[in-house]
């Protein structure tokens, strides 16, 4: 007759529970007779075995801390992988987007359908990877895309969280410099900045 899987977790836990009890209790007499050995010994020995104790508590400090540290790179780059998939999806719907507008580029525009369902997996995706500042600024871009506003300036702010994210800089780029590389003519983004500016000079 087979053991319960529950009756052998619990063996399993108790054993455990025990190897850390008598880790704890050795740990316990070995320190209590150090402290007595050092206590009874000559002052330069104590303080021999004192130095020594202090440079491997230090060196095995250091040595647990370096590869935590290596842990966390490791991890770190392995989301950053991941980050780079995701948003390279997004760039390549975007580029296919804007190649409606471009005659020069043989891309196919996605049919509605399709841009919903991606961008229904791409909310799923960065609320699991992206950065809070990349989950804002899509807000932001599907505000602006339902109220019928400048999508490409959205598009830009989005760009720009998407960068930081994994890890690139941003310094040096002008106000849509980014989603102007993907414009067949860039100056019209500039006229349509200027446009807006004066509309909301007028409305005032």
């Amino acid at each position: 007759m087979s053991r319960s899987p529950k009756i052998s977790q619990a063996v399993i836990t108790l054993f455990g529970i025990g190897l850390i009890i008598g880790a704890g209790y050795l740990s316990w007499i070995i320190l209590a007779r150090l402290l007595a050995f050092l206590e009874s010994a000559n002052p330069s020995v104590s303080a021999a075995v004192v130095g020594s104790m202090a440079t491997v508590l230090v060196g095995v400090g250091g040595a647990l801390y370096t590869q935590a540290q290596i842990k966390k790179r490791e991890i770190e780059e392995a989301h950053r992988a991941r980050k780079v998939e995701l948003y390279k999806g997004f760039l390549d719907m975007v580029a296919k987007m804007t190649a409606e507008n471009n005659e020069d580029v043989s891309l196919e525009p996605p049919s509605p359908q399709e841009l919903v369902d991606f961008m229904l997996e791409l909310k799923t995706n960065i609320v699991l990877w992206g950065s809070p500042k990349v989950i804002n600024a899509q807000l932001n871009f599907q505000k602006v895309s339902e109220s019928g506003g400048n999508v490409l300036f959205a598009v830009d702010e989005l760009y720009k969280a998407i960068r930081e994210d994994i890890g690139l800089s941003n310094r040096g780029l002008n106000k849509r410099q980014l989603v102007k590389m993907y414009l067949r003519d860039p100056s019209e983004l500039d006229a349509m900045s200027a446009s807006n500016k004066a509309l909301q000079q007028t409305s005032r």
